[in-house]
């Protein structure tokens, strides 16, 4: 049985969203942040040392990291559905993207977040310059997606599960306007059914 342990206003929102769209059967474990810090509750250092999530156990196999669990879920589970097979024309671009959302997106949207001062404290000096990386990766997603619907091609897959997360943030942000793909692309995002339940599931 597959296991999601559920931190809330966390990544772990994805791994709830693509157990839906592969549809597999999950017991889902939920945590609450401590009111004051906003961090984790001490009880997830039980299943992860670090009290990070997200965090999956399937059978005795307990994984973490957001690229990996994705990955693992929509390959093993996905039956080429949601990931490309190697001999396929869109399995590079799947993956490119399927690891850019953390190792890239994610990282200038909460650095962008945090510089300004949106996550406490003063914003930084450096905060116009932050923005302004973060923008221009926009600019980048938004040329990307006008030769295609999905970030790997002509269909939705995992990859998208991870990129649609970040850009849905930014489109909360108002950080949107004038990047009419990606926009659209946000809008596929949010009106499909699995993206639709896991929100409810995700906000209890």
């Amino acid at each position: 049985m597959l296991t999601i342990y559920h931190l809330a206003n966390s990544r772990s929102e994805r791994m709830i969203w693509l157990a839906l769209e592969l549809g597999l059967g999950y017991e889902l474990v939920r945590f609450e942040r401590d009111p004051a810090t906003r961090r984790a509750p001490e009880e997830m250092k039980e299943i992860h040392p670090l009290g990070k999530s997200p965090v999956i156990r399937d059978g005795d196999m307990t994984l973490i990291e957001s690229g990996a669990i994705v990955e693992y879920l929509a390959t093993k589970y996905g039956a080429g559905t949601l990931a490309p097979q190697p001999e396929d024309d869109d399995y590079a671009r799947y993956l490119q993207w399927l690891h850019y959302a953390e190792g890239s997106a994610m990282f200038q949207l909460i650095l962008d977040m945090f510089m300004s001062g949106e996550l406490g404290g003063d914003a930084h000096e450096m905060s116009p310059r932050i923005r302004e990386g973060w923008l221009q990766t926009l600019d980048h997603l938004d040329g990307e997606l006008a030769t295609r619907p999905w970030f790997a091609g002509d269909r939705f897959t995992a990859a998208d599960v991870m990129m649609g997360y970040p850009l849905v943030i930014a489109n909360g942000r108002g950080q949107l306007e004038g990047r009419e793909f990606v926009k659209a692309y946000v809008k596929r995002i949010v009106e499909r059914p699995a993206y639709i339940e896991a929100q409810r599931i995700a906000c209890g």
